[in-house]
């Protein structure tokens, strides 16, 4: 069984170039990893510096690289459920095949067929680590939400099928797939959520030393907690000597309440992977490695 090990913070403080840094360094030890990307801006392409829109790539030894797209991310939900969705919808209503594209660009359904594939590759890719640099920090935390709701009323859908259908009286003798489909969607979402919430599953929280980005760390760490998911460590990259002040925040809210680890501030943000490579020093790698892998 592999580790997942998941990266959450507001745009702009550094999230999607520490995973992959952390992904590349895995990959130079040795590990067989998979870095997955749902954070449109910038795009692995971008911090990589490798095009990835073919899709899955391995972009060096042992290092297999995924950049998700919204485009991507509907594509996908319609080959995975586009003909369930219209098999249970067809079954109550007078549709035609265009449900299917209409239920794809439904408000949340990127967000939740994004929690799907992750879980999806982790369960099926053999791989020793899977690193995933989640939305920023809006799409991260309402993945999580739309998830708990999704689960929490797939055990009502059941019920409102078998009312609709008693009341358009279109039962049939036997007809029992849509329902069968419904509940195996709601054990899916059980199954992704209990994933999100197990022990293979670690998050590391990332932000910078600014006091806006304080403010949002505390709320990311709260959700995520009150999720269920297992925070390991806080990364305030960025970190200069005219910013102690909120640095000292920073451990004052967080020391003890998980690993704190501070990325100084660089002249440039390291693009390609020779750069990447060398962004983590060896303390820094040493107690990542500890807090993530290890604890």
């Amino acid at each position: 069984m592999p580790v997942l090990v998941s990266f959450w913070g507001k745009g702009g403080v550094g999230k999607t170039t520490i995973s992959s840094a952390f992904a590349l360094r895995l990959a130079q030890k040795g590990f067989r990893v998979y870095l997955i990307s749902t954070d449109f801006v910038p795009s692995l392409s971008d911090v990589l510096d490798v095009d990835l829109s073919d899709g899955p790539k391995e972009v060096s030894r042992g290092l297999i690289v995924e950049q998700l797209t919204e485009e991507k991310i509907v594509e996908l939900w319609k080959e995975r459920f586009g003909e369930e969705v219209y098999r249970v919808a067809s079954s109550i209503f007078p549709v035609d095949r265009e449900i299917i594209d209409y239920v794809a660009r439904a408000p949340g359904i990127v967000e939740e067929f994004t929690l799907y594939y992750v879980w999806h590759r982790f369960s099926t890719m053999n791989v020793d680590v899977v690193v995933w640099d989640t939305m920023a920090t809006g799409g991260g935390i309402r993945m999580l939400r739309i998830e708990k709701e999704f689960y929490d009323h797939l055990g009502e859908a059941a019920k409102l099928y078998l009312k609709v259908k008693g009341v358009l009286d279109k039962i049939r003798r036997g007809e029992s797939e849509p329902l069968v489909l419904i509940e195996s969607w709601r054990r899916l979402a059980e199954d992704v959520f209990s994933f999100l919430r197990s022990k293979e599953h670690r998050a590391v929280l990332v932000s910078r030393p600014l006091r806006i980005d304080l403010n949002v760390a505390r709320k990311i760490y709260a959700e995520l907690k009150d999720t269920g998911i297992p925070l390991k460590a806080l990364i305030v990259n960025m970190v200069s000597n005219q910013n102690k002040d909120i640095l000292l925040s920073f451990e004052e809210e967080f020391k003890s309440k998980l690993g704190l680890i501070t990325i100084p501030q660089r002249d440039s943000s390291p693009l390609g992977l020779d750069a990447l490579s060398q962004l983590f020093s060896p303390e820094v790698w040493n107690m990542l490695q500890e807090l993530v892998l290890f604890s």
